[in-house]
């Protein structure tokens, strides 16, 4: 479960906001679409939910517990996140993408095809 609890972020002490008051709730085995224009505030999102930016203000939830208190690096390992484009490995299929981190995490081959399925 990812929960975000009144979730902001700005770049120049709150003159302007790049996500401001935002909450939402993603349950297990649920797929949650962020779409919006251009500079809306997607990236920024899912940057704050695994701590490569952190929140201005309010909560952020994964599995239950609170980000800001979880080890960056292991929190990330935690949490299925694949870049647009240039993120991606060319050589390899979207699945294998996906695997990557399973597969460094020496999950079972059967593991990883479930996780990418």
């Amino acid at each position: 479960m990812i929960r975000l609890t009144q979730v902001s972020k700005s770049f120049d002490n709150g003159y302007s906001y790049a996500v401001k008051d935002l909450s939402l709730r993603v349950e297990p085995g649920e797929t949650l679409v962020l779409l919006g224009s251009s500079d809306c505030g997607k990236t920024t999102t899912l940057k704050m939910i695994n701590r490569l930016m952190e929140p201005t203000a309010g909560t952020i939830e994964v599995g239950g517990e609170d980000i800001m208190t979880q080890d960056p690096v292991l929190l990330r390992r935690k949490i299925g996140y694949l870049f647009q484009g240039i993120g991606l490995f060319p050589h390899m299929t979207v699945g294998q993408n996906v695997g990557v981190v399973p597969r460094l995490l020496g999950w079972s081959i059967q593991k990883r095809k479930e996780r990418v399925h």
